[in-house]
């Protein structure tokens, strides 16, 4: 499963939100990552998430397989304010 969204975090990504988000997708057996531009990294990753520098009005793609791919996608788009 493939979802295109737009950041709205009010600012930057925080470490402090990363690190939610990362517990979060934890929570699901599928595999869960984030792409922005050339850069793909695992949602269930605290560095990996720091390491895409997100910040409001970004577009990022969830992509995400596995049992419960729609759930992950879907809590993992709220969280990044879609």
């Amino acid at each position: 499963m493939e979802l295109t969204i737009h950041v709205l975090l009010g600012g930057t990504l925080t470490t402090r939100r990363a690190a939610d988000i990362a517990e979060r997708m934890k929570r699901y057996e599928a595999r869960v990552l984030l792409r922005r531009a050339n850069i793909t990294v695992n949602a269930k990753s605290l560095m990996g998430l720091l390491a895409l520098g997100l910040r409001d009005g970004m577009a990022v793609t969830i992509l995400a397989q596995g049992e419960d791919e729609a759930l992950a996608v879907q809590q993992l788009s709220a969280l990044l304010g879609a």
